[in-house]
């Protein structure tokens, strides 16, 4: 399968959350890490989209991805499927005791600022847990940045996703946290 260099459009992403594991060559790939504690398994893959998401634990499989929406993937099992815009949160809680939270920021800014918010993040590409910095396509613009940090527990994977868009002077933001809470295993 080919890697795209290229960043699609903003303005044709979507966020897409399943409730199952989507198979892994449905997606390029920058790079990835596996993060695990003592009850989740979670693949974190970068694209030129944006990122991949795949959590696995006894009970339980979900899939996070960014990607345009012109991408065919299937319905079955979607339980997240809003165009970025705007803010947006949403949650879910299984009986198994899963608790997926996200939070998702489309942020258009003056290409001042933006430019001023992507040499920040320039200088917490060393400091990322996983980062990839795309060609230019304009020689007047930097290349579009995608970084991730993450914080581990014993019951918690947080997620935190930067990915720039200098042709649309434009930053997604997302939080992500797969949380295990035995009250809800209880019921």
């Amino acid at each position: 399968m080919a890697v795209q260099l290229v960043r699609p459009d903003v303005s044709d992403l979507v966020l897409r959350t399943y409730c199952r594991a989507l198979h892994p060559e449905l997606f390029e790939r920058h790079c990835g890490l596996t993060l695990t504690n003592s009850h989740m398994r979670l693949d974190v893959r970068l694209n030129a989209s944006g990122h991949v998401l795949a959590l696995q634990t006894e009970s339980n499989a979900m899939t996070e991805v960014i990607m345009d929406h012109r991408e065919s993937l299937p319905t079955f099992s979607r339980i997240v499927d809003y165009r970025l815009r705007g803010c947006r949160t949403e949650s879910a809680e299984f009986d198994s005791g899963l608790r997926y939270d996200m939070s998702c920021q489309l942020e258009r800014l003056h290409l001042d600022i933006f430019l001023r918010m992507n040499e920040e993040l320039e200088q917490d590409l060393s400091r990322a847990d996983l980062s990839v910095r795309l060609p230019a396509v304009n020689r007047l613009l930097p290349g579009p940045l995608s970084l991730i940090r993450t914080e581990v527990s014993r019951e918690s994977i947080l997620v935190y996703t930067f990915h720039t868009f200098p042709e649309h002077s434009a930053i997604i933001k997302t939080q992500t946290l797969f949380e295990r809470c035995d009250e809800f295993a209880k019921k």
